[in-house]
């Protein structure tokens, strides 16, 4: 078998079952603000492995988003929060476009990718969180 193909195979199947595990378990509001945390400081480092063209760390990262932002997706749709939720989804796309440069060696796609993914933080942050003296809390619903 082509290594390549058994490469894409695994990643599959990793990938499933992220998505899978991610799904079954609903964040918490404490579990919500702990992987917000996490998915903070794999953007960083993601941002700096794109910038040196580490592209399997930058394939691991884009990953690990994915399925962060799936439970994120999930947490919002158990809040019946459904606009924040299909922004979460947006996120998940985006994380997915990052891992799909990254296995191409695409600097510029990674780029892009990474720069949509941002723009998805920006926007749920000015919906739905708010700063505080801690970091970021859920803003309370009106």
């Amino acid at each position: 078998m082509n290594a390549r193909l058994l490469i894409a195979i695994i990643s599959i199947v990793a990938l499933v079952s992220l998505g899978a595990r991610a799904l079954q378990e609903t964040l918490t509001e404490e579990g919500f603000d702990a992987t917000m945390k996490e998915v903070g400081l794999t953007l960083g480092d993601t941002e700096g492995h794109i910038g040196a063209r580490y592209w399997p760390e930058t394939e691991e990262d884009g990953r690990r988003l994915q399925s962060m932002f799936q439970q994120v997706e999930a947490y919002w749709k158990a809040q019946e929060v459904e606009e924040a939720a299909a922004i979460a989804a947006d996120a998940v796309v985006a994380a997915r476009a990052i891992t799909a440069a990254a296995g191409e060696n695409n600097h510029d796609g990674a780029q892009s990718a990474f720069g949509d993914l941002r723009g998805t933080c920006a926007t749920c942050h000015r919906s739905y969180r708010e700063q505080t003296d801690e970091g970021y809390r859920i803003k309370p619903r009106e």
